[in-house]
């Protein structure tokens, strides 16, 4: 979960980062300091530095500004051997991310380009300098660069954390009791195409197509 797409910043979260959290959690070593002098820097200077050191291409990405790797070594620590659960969904599927270049998705939450919500778009590529998804709107052509949050694949039902939906059509063991429960959006988890939700006092994460959506009871 610390590693998410559209979490990747230039400076801060970048591939060293997932290579020292990749190696401490293997080897419980650490990366050799010589491969991590870009974010030393990056930690040291400011911001319009950083901006003659990159011509201007560099845009801090808020989704990793909380990132700490010492934070994820953590967590590795306190997580042992245990494996994570899996999410809940069809039995034997296979986990599928929800971006990937080539796919069909469908904009949403834009608060500065609402022209473009509900548009459908093709993904183009992945810009990890900014950390956004580039994709071609079908009704102008335009390529635009999205944050991960602001895209879903075309189709799939549209949820809002805070939103109230019905889990059913579960098929795993696990997921059976599940059915028919409501449940909390907490938010969309695009490495595995699926919402994280609150039920029974539990975090478990479903597809889309298992769930729907609660309306809020009247009076």
């Amino acid at each position: 979960p610390h590693f998410r797409p559209g979490t990747y910043d230039l400076i801060t979260k970048n591939c060293n980062s997932f290579s020292d959290c990749a190696i401490y959690y293997l080897l419980r070593k650490r990366l050799q300091s010589r491969f991590s002098a870009l974010e030393r820097l990056g930690q040291r200077v400011s911001y319009d530095m950083l901006q003659r050191f990159t011509n201007g291409m560099y845009v801090p990405n808020k989704e990793a500004e909380s990132f700490r790797a010492e934070a994820v070594m953590k967590a590795i620590d306190q997580l042992g051997d245990a494996d994570p659960p899996d999410p809940l969904g069809a039995a034997g599927e296979a986990r599928k991310a929800a971006l990937s270049i080539g796919g069909r998705v469908t904009v949403l939450g834009l608060k500065n380009a609402e022209r473009l919500n509900g548009q459908g778009a093709e993904i183009l590529r992945y810009n990890g300098v900014n950390g956004r998804w580039e994709a071609r709107v079908n009704a102008t052509g335009e390529v635009k660069a999205f944050r991960a949050e602001n895209l879903r694949p075309a189709g799939e039902m549209v949820f809002e954390p805070g939103d109230r939906a019905r889990i059913h059509s579960l098929k795993s063991e696990a997921g059976q009791s599940l059915n028919g429960q409501v449940c909390e959006i907490l938010r969309y988890m695009h490495d595995v195409s699926r919402y994280e939700v609150s039920v029974g006092g539990q975090t478990k994460a479903v597809r889309a197509d298992n769930l729907t959506p609660e309306k809020a009871a009247s009076g």
